[in-house]
């Protein structure tokens, strides 16, 4: 079937080209209202649409508050950085990118999607951050072909510094990028901030922290920053000024060459901590650069434990320098007096069991001073006898053991003394009277941190008041003072009288050819306690031949205060493998001291 052909008419042509000019002339008119209302009736809010496009706007990281010693030198303090940053929106291939990162950085190209696949929330237009402290060269490199390179930018930005390095590391700790999990706990913060993760630097994060500033920019569709609209400066943060003393903390340090351990200063007018070394250390700048996953692995798995702060985490055995706790034990529950006298032959039957003295050929008649002075295990192993281990440990932890000083410091352990109920509890088992023994010489199952061993000996320099140690002296922003401590000290209901006959012991240890003769200082009258703790017993047959292995080397303690009236300093020294004390810890307390005084 086909259709048929005719010829339109005149009229009908004339009715079908008067239809069409009116459509044409109703598109025009709805055009010219689209325009109009475009360019002139909307044209402010088009125009602000537009210019949101091509606005960015620049967060201007904040410097952090100094970290200050006593004397305001600097322990801390904030270097600039090139910083590497991508921008998705600009990049034409991200595949491409990651390549390119990876030869302007050094880092593996996973590390780097890694990276870049944590920002998968965030717009596009977000910087990213690639690459922390970026080699100058680089830095000239990216710039003189920042057309060839849009999506790559570098920002300038503070960054810590620790000028001396190691030093004084667990006292400082370090800052590091936030991880997403911290994230979800901290408000105010976003991911690639930095934030302190150990040390005064964490304890102080919210004063040590600035508030950030921003600038508002016009970049063109290139990223590149054509015109600057808006800027609001960065605040610096606060000051954190500590009690530490910067040349006695590196003069501890430089004594610490070649030994393992920790040491521990206080000023006994304040509780304010001097100095404190743990060795090893580690430079906290380490963190602040880019860190390769092997490179922290390394770190934490090195046996000699460098990010671990043995003075308030180290859990050892306190050794003789318990002794001091014995000794008050027993005068405030009248088991001894001064009159009192016990005689070592060198061992002694309690139980059916020999407990041996490190003198072998025994000390003779001892009285409780004199038990002190020569650290005589026999005359403490029958204390241990005549007091039960709860009376013990109520004496122990009223000084401090086994339970944390409270130090302004993140991560301190407690610690554990025993008693009855705590073996029942933990272990399923009863207390053995014949465990005591092994407790009355700072052996057995518990475990003390050198800080505790420190407030310990603070506690009887002062006769029974007891410090509350505190790193932080004061807190100051936009030069004034915000925070301040105050030194706050707790009572301990121990008859003085029985403080000086301990202390009269203790004096005797140095100045009286003691045990710890080697700290003596001819007019300071410095009063201390050794402690040199086993790592093997002395019934072991292999004794003398493991003894001289490092490892099996006994551990060093000296614990002590000058000057013996209105005490000034207590010091704690503790030497992993040291050997003797005498001979290891009281000779580099008698150099602190010395330097302190002299």
């Amino acid at each position: 079937m086909y259709i048929e052909k005719r010829k339109l008419s005149q009229h009908e042509i004339k009715r079908i080209s008067t239809i069409i000019n009116i459509f044409l002339i109703l598109i025009f008119i709805v055009l010219l209202f689209a325009f109009w209302n475009v360019q002139i009736l909307k044209n402010q809010y088009y125009t602000d649409l537009a210019t949101s496009n091509i606005r960015k706007e620049i967060e201007i990281k904040a410097p952090r508050g100094l970290i200050l010693d006593r004397k305001r030198r600097r322990l801390s303090e904030n270097k600039i950085n090139f910083n590497l940053f991508v921008t998705r929106e600009y990049s034409w291939n991200m595949n491409h990118t990651i390549k390119t990162a990876a030869g302007l950085t050094g880092i593996a190209p996973d590390a780097i999607r890694k990276a870049i696949d944590k920002y998968k929330g965030y717009p596009n237009s977000y910087s990213i951050p690639v690459r922390k402290d970026l080699p100058l060269g680089k830095v000239i490199y990216i710039e003189s072909r920042s057309d060839e390179l849009p999506e790559f930018e570098i920002n300038i930005e503070p960054a810590r510094a620790y000028p001396y390095k190691e030093m004084a590391s667990h006292i400082l700790g370090y800052i590091s990028e936030l991880t997403p999990r911290e994230l979800v706990r901290k408000k105010g913060y976003k991911l690639g901030d930095l934030i302190g993760k150990s040390g005064i630097e964490k304890v102080y994060e919210s004063s040590l922290r600035g508030k950030s500033g921003v600038r508002t920019v016009v970049k063109d569709n290139l990223g590149k920053v054509r015109e600057i609209l808006d800027e609001e400066n960065p605040t610096i943060g606060g000051s954190v000024i500590l009690t530490i003393d910067l040349e006695l903390q590196k003069y501890i340090e430089e004594l610490f060459a070649g030994h393992n351990g920790t040491a521990g200063v206080v000023d006994l007018r304040t509780g304010g901590i001097l100095a404190m070394v743990s060795k090893p250390n580690f430079n906290p700048e380490f963190f602040s650069g880019p860190l390769e996953t092997e490179e922290w692995l390394a770190l934490i798995n090195d046996p000699d434990k460098p990010l671990h702060n043995k003075f308030l985490q180290g859990l050892y055995l306190p050794g003789s320098v318990f002794k001091v706790v014995m000794a008050l034990a027993a005068l405030e529950e009248k088991a001894v007096d001064t009159s009192t006298i016990s005689t070592c032959f060198g061992q002694v039957k309690i139980y059916d069991r020999y407990f041996h003295c490190w003198k072998r050929t025994g000390h003779g008649n001892m009285d409780i001073y004199n038990a002190l002075k020569e650290s005589c295990n026999v005359f403490f192993y029958r204390l241990g006898k005549k007091l039960d281990i709860d009376v013990i440990a109520k004496y122990a932890q009223m000084l401090g053991l086994g339970r944390e000083t409270n130090l302004d410091l993140p991560n301190e352990k407690k610690g554990m003394f025993p008693t009855k109920e705590w073996k029942l509890r933990e272990l399923n088992q009863k207390w053995f009277p014949g465990e005591t023994i092994s407790v009355a010489i700072g052996g057995g199952m518990m475990n003390v941190t050198p800080a505790q061993v420190l407030e310990m000996i603070s506690t009887v320099a002062l006769r029974g008041r007891k410090p509350r140690f505190h790193l932080m002296e004061q807190i100051e922003k936009d030069g004034k003072v915000v925070e301040t401590y105050k030194p706050t000290f707790e009572d301990v209901p121990i008859s003085g009288e029985n403080f000086e006959i301990v202390i009269e012991g203790l004096y005797r240890v140095v100045n009286d050819g003691g045990t710890g003769r080697a700290a003596k200082i001819d007019g300071l009258d410095i009063c201390g306690k050794t402690g040199t703790q086993l790592i093997l017993s002395l019934e072991n047959p292999n004794y003398k031949q493991l003894v001289k292995q490092k490892r099996f080397t006994p551990h060093s303690w000296f614990a002590s205060f000058a000057p013996r009236n209105n005490p000034e300093i207590a010091m704690v020294i503790f030497i992993e493998n040291g050997g003797d004390a005498g001979a290891i810890a009281a000779p580099i307390a008698r150099k602190i001291y010395k330097r302190i005084f002299e």
